[in-house]
């Protein structure tokens, strides 16, 4: 059985960040966040009871510093986004072409070939289908231009490569 797509553009929207592909990192990347926001709890606390002591200066310091982090994260991820879209291959529609071997996404002076015991998650999200192969390198395959036959067959492909044990088997 072989699916192919023509004419693939992932939006911005659905080109966002591969995190439900990689819990592992989620985790690893989410907890210095949580731990901080414990720390700033603990100090207001601290600081409720003396308003003017200086547990309020590292209260204060502590926001700035949290929302200067938020803003300038969001400012870099705006910029990597905006790069991304510029580049020549995010302007060309790719085609597709999965099967039990592995996938092809081809364009004019474009081909990868993946076989599938290289890919460490295949993940189905309610807009798109990542193929993970390292935390800097997904592929994403948009449901909106699957017909609902093709997003069967893409399930029953994916589902055969798991049961059989090959689907990441290349990955330690």
């Amino acid at each position: 059985m072989v699916v192919e797509v023509f004419g693939v553009q992932p939006t911005p929207k659905e080109g966002r960040a591969a995190i439900k592909a990689w819990p592992t990192i989620r985790r690893w990347t989410t907890r210095p966040i949580l731990w901080l926001g414990l720390f700033m709890m603990a100090t207001i606390l601290v600081a409720a009871f003396d308003p003017y002591g200086p547990v309020a200066w590292v209260v204060g310091l502590q926001l700035a510093g949290l929302y200067g982090f938020v803003g300038l994260s969001m400012l870099a991820h705006r910029r990597v986004m905006a790069v991304s879209r510029a580049a020549p291959i995010s302007q060309r529609p790719v085609t597709w072409r999965l099967s039990a071997d592995g996938f092809v996404v081809s364009a004019e002076g474009l081909e990868s070939r993946v076989g599938w015991t290289l890919v460490a998650a295949a993940v189905e999200e309610k807009d798109r289908w990542i193929f993970a192969l390292t935390p800097n390198s997904n592929f994403i395959l948009p449901l909106r231009v699957l017909d609902a036959d093709q997003i069967a067959a893409v399930r029953a492909i994916v589902a055969d490569v798991r049961a059989k044990g090959v689907l990441g088997a290349g990955v330690d």
